[in-house]
């Protein structure tokens, strides 16, 4: 049954992906729930610290070899590409909470010279990821097989676009076409909100 419901979520994430139109706003996907995570300097980041940015989300553990280095590459041209966006932040969960401490996470991010100005690393209690990951970003996470050379975790490898109402607005595949139509919505959001101020 749990792994009947990991793939539905899996389902759903990849039909909804990049599924906003140019000109028009992206849709309400999902409300994020209340959380309480610990960033990669060991600070409390939670909910209330995504009101007011808008967010691009990834979800990566660090001793991971496959789709998670490439993650982390697109973020890092997003965070450069984005740099013009006062309010674009970024913000990586380890769904490896019992490797990943934010110890681990902080040295994730020296090794490959990440810019901590608006990105954040967050790790917690597995429980709490868990949480946040499934019925929050509602994107996929099981345990991977045990197979020689496989991943230990399995876990979605697309962006997540999170408005300033820490609401849900967009999954978008981690290739030219995803990360092009992300920084489209993320662009649209920005100038509705700054039109509106």
């Amino acid at each position: 049954m749990r792994s009947k419901t990991i793939r539905l979520l899996l389902v759903l994430s990849v039909l909804t992906i990049g599924c906003s139109r140019k000109n028009e706003p992206p849709p309400v996907l999902a409300q994020l729930p209340e959380f309480t995570l610990v960033d990669q300097n060991s600070q409390t980041f939670d909910r209330q610290a995504l009101e007011g940015d808008f967010w691009v989300a990834d979800f990566i553990f660090t001793h991971c070899r496959s789709t998670c280095p490439r993650l982390t590459a697109h973020m890092q041209g997003l965070q450069t590409r984005l740099s013009d966006i006062p309010n674009a932040q970024f913000l990586s969960v380890s769904v490896d909470p019992r490797n990943d401490t934010p110890k681990v996470l902080k040295a994730y991010m020296t090794k490959n010279e990440l810019s901590e100005a608006n990105w954040r690393f967050v790790t917690g209690e597995e429980q709490a990821i868990r949480d946040v990951v499934l019925n929050g970003f509602k994107v996929g996470l099981a345990e991977g097989d045990d197979q020689p050379g496989a991943e230990a975790i399995m876990h979605a490898n697309h962006f997540v676009l999170v408005d300033e109402k820490a609401q849900v607005r967009g999954y978008y595949r981690a290739n030219n076409d995803g990360i092009a139509d992300l920084e489209r919505d993320l662009r649209f959001l920005a100038s509705s909100v700054s039109a509106v101020r």
